[in-house]
């Protein structure tokens, strides 16, 4: 169980070592890790999460493996059981403390259990106030959790979305069931990280599953998959006009220096395509030279052409 990682009880540096190349031969690129789990946690393994995590945080980063950092554990574990105040605290702690070796959050696991929906919400905020990182929201199993209050995602980056039930946990003998709920979820337009379908994340079930939820619109998977992408939103085409912005006030500028010394004749005059522009101003004129081209009613153009 990889949130387990940061605990000091999770293994010896051998067993980290093979638990991680475990991770990286399953073509992971994120590791999800509770920044903290009190007395009483999962099999009574604890986090503390006010302890120095850097060096093992710089560790899994620098072996390739991203740290999601999971803020508070679960309640019918034992892992958090406190206001919502302390909370707040802790998370103003981490964030400030780790956020560069973070490279997104879950302000819970099950929220729904132990938070209300305005407490969540409070969560979420205080993350987005300290940092740029996604942050993301996870319920009981279901879209909008044991509640069906799809509330709980206010403005939350990401859904992470528990597909399995709490008796298996695994989806993957129902796969129709894993698609058709997270169509459900996809419908809230927040991109959605699709988990738990899967209680062996390297088996041939778990990445048949992966893959099929990739395709019907998963940004992520945490149990498994083959496809290297998974859900990859395409980065919209900058406009030439907007990369360029800096050509084209150099070019502005010439144009206005032009028609300062030789007086040509406003407005200027601009044709544009996908991939380049031009930009131009005319003057009247009563005779021709040779070597200049001019128009049927006696203006000359003075054109510049910027392709790209």
């Amino acid at each position: 169980m990889s949130l387990l990682y940061l605990s000091d009880d999770f293994g010896s540096a051998a067993e980290r070592t093979a638990y991680k190349n475990t991770l990286l031969g399953n073509g992971d690129t994120h590791i999800d890790v509770y920044a903290r789990a009190k007395t009483g946690g999962y099999h009574g393994i604890t986090v503390n999460g006010y302890a120095n995590q850097r060096a093992r945080l710089q560790e899994l980063n620098d072996s390739g493996l991203k740290p999601v950092a999971w803020l508070t554990g679960e309640q019918r574990q034992g892992d958090s059981q406190e206001p919502l105040s302390d909370t707040l605290l802790f998370i103003d702690h981490y964030v400030k403390t780790n956020d560069d070796l973070v490279a997104g959050y879950v302000v819970c696991l099950e929220c729904d259990e132990q938070y209300s929906v305005a407490e969540v919400n409070a969560m979420v905020n205080r993350v987005k106030s300290l940092t740029d990182k996604h942050v993301a929201v996870h319920l009981a199993p279901g879209v909008g959790g044991m509640y069906r209050d799809t509330n709980y995602y206010k403005g939350a980056d990401f859904i992470y979305l528990q597909l399995g039930d709490h008796l298996t946990g695994d989806l993957t003998a129902d796969t129709e069931m894993a698609v058709a709920m997270l169509k459900e979820a996809l419908k809230l337009g927040i991109p959605v990280v699709a988990n738990e379908y899967s209680l062996l994340s390297t088996s041939a079930q778990a990445r048949a599953l992966g893959d099929l939820l990739c395709a019907n619109g998963a940004v992520g998977t945490g149990n498994g998959r083959s496809i290297e992408l998974c859900g990859q939103r395409q980065q919209q085409k900058q406009k030439w006009y907007k990369k360029y912005e800096k050509e084209m006030a150099v070019a502005g500028v010439a144009m206005a220096t032009l028609y300062a010394v030789t007086r040509y004749d406003l407005p200027l005059t601009l044709n544009a395509t996908e991939d380049s522009f031009q930009i131009g101003m005319t003057r009247s004129m009563k005779n021709h030279t040779a070597g200049i081209s001019y128009r049927d009613d006696g203006a000359v153009m003075a054109n510049y052409r910027f392709s790209f």
